[in-house]
């Protein structure tokens, strides 16, 4: 994530002909969410494994507040590109970063509300008290961001934020809150949450985001990966990227 090309990832896979196709779609990084049990794309540290060795692109293991020393020997037989990690705080994130040392990224999700309405996400005009409110949301996260990037995290992804947590609701966040984050941030910062190859180049035009992380958008069932959506997502990111 250091040139001017948007990166793609292609996260909750769990069959290693849906890694292939998402490799020929054009994606960078390969996502499997590991002993996450509340996610239908959970797969065991087994698993988890086998389908990373099976990467050509580069795998990041998507993890939910596994204890570090769990995550530097789950590292050690996989070696990832990066580690997501959800849950917990700036100090868990530093004991993770520490336990890993150089040899792994650390990724840090961070959760933004849904957006609600096209006026978010395209950026028109919104009343006074939504400003105000998205003003204090900017602040709010940019200090969580900062934190994470002290504690180690060398990217964030701002995913959509529900009552049953940050990422995995298929549904979008708000963009221009999410804009506004990328420009001041100081690490690279990718979007996610309902992305589709329908919305994909606009949500990366909107925000200026470093790249997207897409999952449910392109299944034929949870966890499993549809050919025809893979397809098209290739279409997309061609158009992007050419």
């Amino acid at each position: 994530m250091t040139d001017d090309r948007p990166v793609l990832k292609v996260c909750g896979l769990t069959r290693v002909a849906d890694i292939r196709s998402a490799e020929a779609a054009g994606a960078d990084f390969c996502g499997f969410i590991t002993e996450i049990e509340r996610s239908p794309r959970c797969v065991t540290r087994e698993q988890a494994t086998l389908l990373a060795r099976s990467c050509r692109a580069r795998p990041v293991l998507v993890v939910e507040e596994m204890p570090p020393e769990e995550i530097a020997t789950l590292f050690s037989s996989i070696t990832p590109h990066a580690i997501q990690l959800h849950g917990g705080d700036a100090q868990y994130v530093s004991e993770v970063a520490e336990a890993l040392g150089d040899a792994a990224f650390v990724w840090r999700p961070i959760g933004l509300p849904e957006s609600s309405s096209d006026d978010v996400r395209t950026g028109a005009s919104a009343p006074r008290d939504e400003e105000r409110d998205r003003a204090a949301l900017v602040a709010e996260v940019l200090a969580e961001i900062e934190a994470a990037v002290d504690a180690g995290a060398a990217a964030v992804l701002l995913d959509t934020r529900t009552a049953e947590g940050t990422g995995g609701s298929g549904r979008t966040c708000d963009w221009q809150a999410a804009a506004e984050i990328v420009a001041a941030s100081p690490c690279p910062v990718l979007i996610a949450g309902g992305l589709g190859p329908e919305n994909l180049g606009e949500a990366l035009e909107v925000t200026g985001a470093a790249g997207a992380d897409l999952s449910s958008s392109l299944e034929a069932a949870p966890g499993v990966k549809s050919s025809t959506l893979l397809r098209a997502l290739a279409r997309a990111w061609l158009m992007i990227t050419d």
